[in-house]
């Protein structure tokens, strides 16, 4: 702004030494044009700002496509166990089932029998679901009414009916349990743990990777995997 006055003095001196009305106009203009420069500042950059707040509040309710789950279990599904040698191999010998460490002891006695066993901890009986979805048959120490607990795998589950199917390896003849009798059973006789047999070891990752194809993950946080 100090421009102003020396600008001001030059175009009087032009006006009183007769200069043309065309030089003052012009210079006018140019007057005009670096005062309104210098008020707006620079130019747009092309792009409109967005404060950085909006910016996190779009980021908080937007949920990335990766995050999003779509397990799915069946609502039934079916294990043929007569076609599983190395299952068999773990029922040539009566099993033992006196004191609710019985499946412990299953998976212990098996050693020289199969090669990979695994004994969960801590599971529902979606877990067990979605290991027959998989095609492992979870192996389990149940007690029907009115006789001793037996140590069966669990070949069929079916939601419509609400019910399990347990059989045992060597034989045909299938076992039913409604859902709600099945735990009651399970929770007492075994404390909620199954028996994987599978051909290759599994571990603790791999176990967890199945049930997430078929469950959502705080459905399975509180197993625990013990394997060989």
């Amino acid at each position: 702004m100090k421009r102003h006055p020396f600008f001001l003095r030059e175009v009087r001196q032009s006006l009183l030494s007769g200069a043309s009305y065309s030089t003052v106009c012009a210079c006018v203009a140019s007057f005009v044009f670096v005062f309104i420069a210098i008020s707006c500042g620079p130019p747009p950059q092309g792009q409109y700002h967005v404060p950085e707040s909006a910016i996190a509040a779009a980021e908080k309710t937007t949920t990335p496509q990766s995050m999003q789950s779509d397990a799915s279990l069946p609502k039934s599904a079916t294990i043929h166990l007569q076609k599983m040698a190395y299952i068999r191999n773990a029922f040539k010998e009566p099993q033992r089932t006196r004191s609710k460490t019985g499946l412990a002891d299953f998976h212990a006695r098996t050693r020289g029998a199969v090669q990979h066993s695994a004994i969960i901890s801590n599971c529902s009986l979606d877990v067990l679901k979605a290991f027959v979805a998989k095609g492992w048959a979870p192996i389990v120490m149940i007690q029907f009414e009115g006789r001793s607990p037996e140590i069966l795998p669990i070949s069929d589950y079916n939601d419509q009916l609400s019910e399990v199917h347990l059989q045992h390896p060597a034989g045909s003849t299938k076992r039913r349990m409604r859902y709600k009798d099945f735990e009651a059973s399970w929770s007492k006789s075994s404390r909620n743990k199954c028996v994987l047999i599978t051909p290759q070891q599994l571990a603790e990752t791999d176990i967890r990777n199945v049930l997430g194809k078929y469950l959502p993950r705080e459905a399975f946080q509180e197993i625990s995997v013990l394997s060989r």
